[in-house]
């Protein structure tokens, strides 16, 4: 055995490409499906809960709640463009584990809180120092093979849709057994010990090296020349208005539609559960389906187009068992939204600007994703509840339609890559076949 041969077996082994994608998959799943859970055990029951706050009457509690479901998202479309500058700068990995223990923080005030303003503020505060699943997503679009990338981001927000199924799961056991505090404090903890795993454990890929500053300050210039960046952009913010504006209203609906009032709560979460259940699943078939097609546009035009149909279908005479099919379709479409945006723009972003270019996206999402809360309250006093259900689903529909324009651009761009590359190889055939044999 040679020195070299010696050295090789008794030091350190490198892990291969392979082995690294696994582990950051696994540390990435786990900081999402924590920050989920934590952020999403009180969606579905927030006006209940803030009932029991001392919240009373329809118009207080939907503004409540429209308000402490909304926080998070308003802090973090502020902030999220920093953060993203920020990790193109400094690293990634370092973005998850700032995340992670900013989600730490933030339930540690919310645990503490016994008033809504208290609760909001730590909304607001888990928005604007948290952010996993975005640090994740740009940490997953940056890193693995061009072919996989869409797997990948698959995976990644499959972990989302785990946290919020399970997550108002243990937040409706927990509080009925009056230790939703107790469980906030698990989830601090648990998120401190995955920073402290992914900071030792992430393995970021070898970037190139450029001018942070100028590739931070390039970055909102760069959105923006991504092909078809303006109508996504709007379509982004109408698709999370739809689906997060009508959390809820679809509560307020649900406590109408029920024969036993107590029951309500209960129905609220299942069927909310059940949409969740749909998104998991579908997070890894559109993530697969964005690979092979090459065309996550359309595949973003699809889902907005099936989230507005299943959501307008909600205001039909129908019993909540009958709602859950519709709940299916509208979580299957869903996990569809924001990894087919994120892997649009990250393919098309240089290397330097990745986190910043998939950041600038998802505030475009976090926009809808906060006013559709907000302005739920204001529409539900306005109109009639049905009426307010039309009105998300309305906003769902035009963001497919504005999603259209840049899905049929997408199709000729992948048939003219296509036909470039089938070109190529016909010619290194030929050039093959004519060359002389020695």
């Amino acid at each position: 055995m040679t020195r070299r041969e010696l050295q090789t077996s008794i030091g350190p082994r490198r892990r291969g490409p392979v082995e690294a994608d696994s582990k950051n998959l696994m540390l990435l799943w786990a900081g999402q499906f924590v920050n989920t859970a934590g952020l999403m055990m009180l969606v579905p029951i927030m006006p209940f809960y803030l009932k029991d706050m001392g919240i009373q009457g329809v118009a207080a509690t939907q503004t409540w709640a429209g308000v402490a479901i909304a926080a998070p998202a308003l802090a973090l479309t502020v902030a999220t463009p920093l953060w993203g500058r920020l990790g193109d700068r400094i690293g990634r990995k370092w973005m998850v584990v700032r995340a992670l223990l900013g989600l730490a923080l933030a339930m540690v005030v919310m645990a503490l809180a016994f008033s809504p303003l208290v609760l909001v503020a730590g909304r607001l505060l888990q928005g604007a120092l948290g952010g996993v699943v975005e640090a994740a997503a740009a940490f997953a679009g940056s890193a693995g093979s061009d072919n996989k990338r869409g797997s990948s981001l698959g995976k990644s927000f499959s972990a989302t849709a785990a946290g919020a199924l399970v997550g108002p799961i243990a937040g409706g056991v927990f509080v009925g057994a009056g230790g939703l505090r107790q469980l906030m404090f698990v989830i601090a903890i648990a998120a401190v010990v995955l920073a402290v795993g992914s900071a030792v454990g992430l393995q970021e890929p070898e970037r190139s090296r450029s001018n942070g500053f100028q590739a931070s300050r390039g970055a909102s210039r760069g959105a923006m020349r991504v092909p078809g960046a303006v109508p996504l952009s709007l379509a982004a913010v109408g698709a999370y208005f739809g689906v997060y504006g009508l959390i809820p209203v679809f509560a307020e609906h649900v406590s109408g539609i029920v024969t036993a009032p107590d029951s309500a709560s209960l129905w609220v979460g299942v069927l909310h559960s059940v949409m969740w259940g749909a998104t998991l699943l579908g997070s890894f078939w559109w993530g697969q389906r964005n690979d092979v097609t090459g065309r996550p546009v359309r595949a973003f035009a699809l889902a907005a187009g099936g989230c507005a149909v299943s959501i307008a279908a909600v205001v039909l005479p129908l019993g909540p068992l009958a709602l859950i099919p519709l709940r299916l379709v509208q979580g299957f479409c869903f996990a569809a939204l924001a990894q087919s945006l994120f892997l649009h723009f990250s393919r098309h972003a240089p290397e330097e600007r990745k986190s910043s270019l998939v950041s600038t996206a998802n505030s475009f999402l976090l926009i809808g994703q906060s006013a559709g809360p907000l302005l739920a309250g204001p529409l539900v006093l306005a109109m009639p509840v049905s009426g307010a259900v039309l009105v998300m689903a309305a906003a769902s529909g035009l963001a497919c339609v504005l999603a259209l324009g840049p899905a049929r651009a997408e199709k000729h761009a992948v048939a003219d890559s296509a036909g470039h590359d089938h070109a190529e190889t016909e010619e290194t055939t030929q050039l093959s076949l004519s060359s002389p044999r020695s």
